[in-house]
């Protein structure tokens, strides 16, 4: 018989107590049935001896409350073949024998596992069917007189006290299965909603980024390639000079590298801001300083950057997801809260990394993606993405806003 009720089965944790509960209930009501039969009722000393150790095996899986469950079902199973043995040597297959048979498993298909209650089951209608033929051919008695008058409210006793546990811990079963698949359907709607959430955001951010493709290339082509086509036409003009013999201003020269050099930076910027390039845990700290000057240079508040700690290295995808929150809520922050300040605290631990980005602006009275809350979510889609929390709400003294986002240290499974 194998032990059902391991720490890896979902209702280990009810069998204990279900085990602890029904345990100290028969055990007690055996010995309110055992106690005055071995002080008042004249029995066979053999039956008395019988009694006494079915009623100590039940004991004793009461008192081992933390030993395996399994071998306190042993305990009550043989406990139950002591009694049965005792009844059948009483009366045959009269009386208790046959309750005791065929119902006794019902337990331990909740105490145990529902193998070891069918296991026991098979052994017990075997040996109901053996007493039924022994019955048959003579070996055992068919009927035995009362010992003494009133047997019955013992043998009424008995049946109520054995009974009534097992259907109580029926009942107790049957509300912790439903509570179970309660919980469970709550979970999988939890899930569900989540999964439902994820691809709404995914779709936004897919249809954020064609928005942002368009403005680059919008960008590219009214900027850098309007200036580079000006200074293409430009250089023509000087090679048609040059090529008719007449001279080539140093100012033509110098309108040249400056243009080149304005469309050079015009480039520059827009890498930068597509990509902070390659990040690891010993760049992340010159990313964030140089993305908040950046910030600083192009608005009107104060933007600071503060970084705390030290710790082991980020991996370079967690490093750039970090990044990109701290884009994001700093570009909320200029955008829409019309801040004073704006503070960027960068904390580094042996646990991992926190990242901070308070403001003392209006609050969050909007957001900076194209939808409702889409900013929120990216950022916390990406600290998920990251194995981290992410987090939103009041800054200091319940002004302004403070994002902020943990990202624990990946360590090697051993």
């Amino acid at each position: 018989m194998g032990n059902e009720a391991s720490d890896k089965d979902p209702i280990g944790p009810w069998r204990r107590k279900a085990m602890n509960a029904y345990t100290l209930a028969i055990a007690g009501v055996q010995g309110v049935l055992v106690l005055p039969m071995l002080l008042f009722v004249s029995i066979p000393p053999v039956l008395k001896a019988v009694s006494v150790a079915g009623w100590a095996l039940v004991v004793a899986a009461a008192a081992l409350r933390r030993a395996p469950t399994i071998l306190r079902g042993v305990l009550l199973v043989l406990s139950s073949w002591v009694w049965a043995g005792a009844m059948l040597y009483r009366a045959g297959i009269f009386h208790e024998f046959r309750v005791v048979m065929l119902v006794f498993p019902l337990p331990m298909l909740f105490l145990v596992g529902v193998r070891t209650g069918l296991a026991l089951a098979l052994i017990d209608f075997g040996f109901l069917v053996a007493a039924l033929w022994a019955t048959e051919i003579g070996i055992l008695p068919t009927v035995a007189p009362p010992w003494f008058d009133g047997e019955w409210l013992f043998h009424a006793v008995a049946a109520v006290g054995i009974g009534l546990p097992i259907a109580l811990l029926l009942a107790w079963f049957c509300q912790h299965l439903v509570g179970t698949l309660r919980r469970e359907q709550i979970a999988v709607e939890r899930l569900q909603d989540e999964a439902a959430a994820r691809v709404h955001l995914e779709g936004e951010l897919i249809e954020v980024g064609e928005r942002e493709r368009r403005r680059i290339g919008h960008d590219l082509h009214d900027g850098v390639c309007q200036d580079l086509t000006g200074i293409l036409i430009r250089a023509r003009r000087a090679q048609t000079r040059l090529l008719s013999g007449k001279n080539l201003e140093p100012e033509v020269l110098e309108g040249f590298v400056e243009s080149v050099g304005d469309a050079i930076r015009e480039i520059h910027d827009l890498s930068r801001e597509l990509s902070p390039g390659t990040l690891a845990g010993r760049d992340l700290v010159g990313a964030l300083d140089d993305m908040v000057r950046r910030a600083a240079d192009v608005c009107e508040a104060e933007v600071t950057f503060r970084s705390q700690g030290e710790g082991p290295s980020t991996e370079p995808a967690e490093a750039l997801q970090a990044y990109r929150i701290a884009q994001e809520a700093v570009a909320n922050a200029v955008r829409h809260s019309g801040a004073g300040r704006i503070g960027v605290t960068l904390v580094r631990d042996p646990g991992g990394l926190t990242l901070r980005v308070e403001d003392d602006g209006c609050g969050l009275t909007s957001d900076g993606g194209s939808g409702p809350g889409l900013g929120l979510r990216t950022m916390a889609w990406r600290a998920e993405r990251a194995g981290g929390t992410f987090a939103v709400g009041p800054g200091a003294n319940d002004r302004g806003t403070r994002v902020e986002c943990r990202i624990p240290t990946k360590t090697e499974a051993t």
